[in-house]
């Protein structure tokens, strides 16, 4: 499972990133991407969804950064690691369809927090962080999901909201085994 968990992942980045990368304008992802792009130029709710959505993936990808030195449990750097990945993905594609994904003040805060703590405290501390930030991802994206009638931006938020429930049941299970 945990090889087959792996691939996947790895499958599922190298395609996103390959398709960005390679341009994907008549693949499935360029697809996907139109409409986020044509609605990126015209703002409003929109625009909002992908912001919030962006804030926290952005500080989700930093304190994974963070954890990639600091975490000193395997299976949290594991996390981190693939965390990492699928962050930079959607940063990219968030870019692609105009929004810069950055940390707001409360990303900013987690930030500073997890920066000043090490061994078993930061261990804990960024995987409460990812829990709840997961959590807060899943709400952002089920929202922009019923905000939008673009059937093409309903799947993409489907294949997001996958990944933001494996990874929140994930960080679960491994916080109960840091406690």
């Amino acid at each position: 499972m945990k090889n087959e968990s792996n691939s996947r992942r790895k499958f599922l980045s190298t395609t996103v990133k390959g398709s960005i990368l390679a341009g994907a304008g008549a693949g499935v992802l360029g697809s996907l991407l139109q409409p986020l792009t044509a609605t990126a130029q015209t703002g409003g709710a929109d625009a909002q969804h992908r912001a919030k959505i962006g804030a926290l993936g952005a500080t989700s990808l930093q304190a994974s950064k963070l954890a990639l030195t600091k975490a000193t449990n395997p299976k949290v750097k594991m996390f981190a690691k693939f965390e990492a990945a699928e962050q930079e993905a959607m940063g990219q594609i968030l870019k692609d369809a105009g929004t810069v994904p950055a940390p707001d003040a409360a990303g900013k805060e987690d930030m500073i927090t997890l920066q000043k703590l090490s061994g078993a405290a930061f261990d804990k501390a960024f995987m409460t962080a990812q829990v709840k930030t997961h959590q807060k991802l899943n709400i952002a994206v089920t929202a922009y999901q019923a905000s939008t009638g673009s059937a093409q931006i309903k799947h993409f938020a489907n294949l997001a909201l996958s990944t933001i429930k494996e990874h929140t049941e994930r960080g679960q299970m491994l916080l109960s085994e840091l406690a």
